[in-house]
């Protein structure tokens, strides 16, 4: 059994065991949520994600799912001294209509792990020294490109990169971002567009 309920496995239109383990809980694919499934970066690298899905109460059991979430993140847990996730909340939103998950994790890494979907949050350096390429293809809110001496003169500078196309909330102003990113607003930006594997967010500080 695959160890992750993401948000993925929250959706029956997944594909995955995790999927298999919400299939009797959610509906099929059908109306979009009025809200917006996101993942939010604090300034010390913990990550908020929270998930909308469609759910028909007349069906399913709130508090079911709420239980077999919680049931992995335990399993997830035990495998760390202290815990890395923390369920913060299941519960039904509009009637009932769609089902809101809310987790916390201690870094990216864990939500990397558990959602098995890339998600790196560090500065400049940090990346390289990782592993990471920053592209020299981003660009400002104006469309301007990154000029060639930013990155050596910024390594303290942080970086979102992702392979999950969630809304980001990052703690920092974003200043470059990959092509096809849409500002919602200085720290939020819409990702669904894009059409890299990966996205990339090099933040102001």
């Amino acid at each position: 059994m695959n160890k992750a309920i993401n948000k993925s496995s929250i959706n029956k239109c997944a594909k995955g065991a995790a999927a298999i383990l919400l299939t009797a809980l959610l509906t099929a694919c059908g109306e979009k949520s009025p809200e917006v499934t996101s993942v939010s970066i604090d300034k010390d690298g913990a990550v908020t994600n929270v998930i909308y899905e469609e759910f028909d109460k007349d069906y399913y059991d709130v508090s079911e799912l709420e239980s077999m979430v919680g049931s992995e993140i335990d399993s997830y847990n035990s495998e760390f001294i202290s815990p890395r996730i923390t369920l913060d909340g299941v519960e039904l939103i509009d009637d009932g209509a769609f089902v809101k998950v809310s987790m916390t994790f201690k870094d990216a890494s864990d939500f990397s792990s558990f959602n098995e979907e890339k998600v790196f949050y560090g500065t400049i350096e940090e990346a390289i020294d990782a592993g990471y390429e920053v592209s020299k293809g981003l660009v400002d809110r104006g469309g301007d490109a990154l000029s060639e001496d930013f990155l050596d003169e910024h390594k303290d500078n942080h970086i979102v990169i992702t392979t999950d196309k969630a809304n980001f909330i990052t703690p920092y102003k974003i200043r470059y971002m990959s092509k096809g990113v849409v500002l919602l607003s200085d720290k939020e930006a819409v990702l669904e567009d894009t059409t890299g594997e990966s996205v990339q967010l090099l933040l102001t500080k």
